[in-house]
Formats: C-alpha cells, structure tokens, sequence
C-alpha cells in the first residue's frame, strides 16, 4: 500500500479529531447526538490506531484492555479507501499489539455486513446477532481465542 503507516494516538493528537469525523460520517451520520455517541466509557482510556496517508488519516480503530481481554472497537475505514487493505492493516496490527501485551482474547461487536472480514482474520461469532443500542444496525459480536 502505497505512503500508508500507522500510528498510536490519544484523544489530545492533531489526528485525534481526523479519527473522530471519519467515524461520525460512516457510522452516525445524521444523527444529532454523534458526539456523545462517540464519547463512551471506552473512549477517553482506549488506544487509538490511525492509518495515515502522508498526514491525513484514512482509517482508524480503538483498543481497550480489559483484565486479560482487548476489545476493539470503531473500526472505520474513509469510503474512499475501503477494500484496498487498510482495514486489514489495522486489524493486524491490534492483534499483534494484543499478543505483545500477553493478551488471550480479542473481542470486538462487528456490524452484520462485516462479519466475513473478521472471520478472515479467525474471528468466530458468538451469540445471535443483535441490533446496536446506538444505531440500531445489526451486530454480532465475536472473539479471537489463544491468539
């Protein structure tokens, strides 16, 4: 992939904001309480994962440890760039950052349209498919075992 590299952000980085509007346009749009549909317990204390093209961010994911377990969350990739990589590249790297921090589970809540790529990457379903308390769309939640 062509001048993409990821970086580890919080909420006080220039590309925090970048992260935030890319999330609010794919997964809130129109709705007048975005922000604080944004803002959740898991917010202020997660580990944000940007991927930058040249100084813009394209992608973004949120990982947050909980006892011996990530959760990863907001994974949104610009329209633009969705299908050429850069959500797998994400991904990736919150796995292997995960199995560096000892980690034996993944969790995460994906939307019913990409359940397929997550099972790419081992992740089975688990429980029946729900719709989001915040959206709405229909979800399943998933995890990633022994990784």
């Amino acid at each position: 992939m062509p001048n993409f590299k990821l970086k580890y952000i919080n909420t006080n980085s220039a590309f925090y904001q970048q992260a935030v509007s890319i999330r609010k346009e794919l997964f809130f749009k129109n709705m007048e309480n975005s922000s604080k549909l944004i803002e959740d317990a898991h917010e202020a204390n997660g580990l944000h994962l940007v991927c930058l093209e040249e100084e813009k961010v394209i992608g973004t994911g949120r990982l947050n440890i909980e006892v011996n377990t990530s959760i990863i969350s907001q994974m949104a990739i610009s329209s633009q760039y969705q299908k050429q990589g850069v959500g797998s590249q994400l991904l990736r790297e919150l796995i292997r950052y995960s199995k560096e921090k000892g980690i034996s589970k993944i969790v995460l809540s994906a939307r019913e349209t990409a359940i397929d790529f997550y099972s790419k990457f081992n992740f089975k379903p688990t429980g029946a498919l729900y719709p989001s308390l915040k959206t709405g769309i229909i979800h399943q939640n998933m995890e990633l075992k022994d990784i």
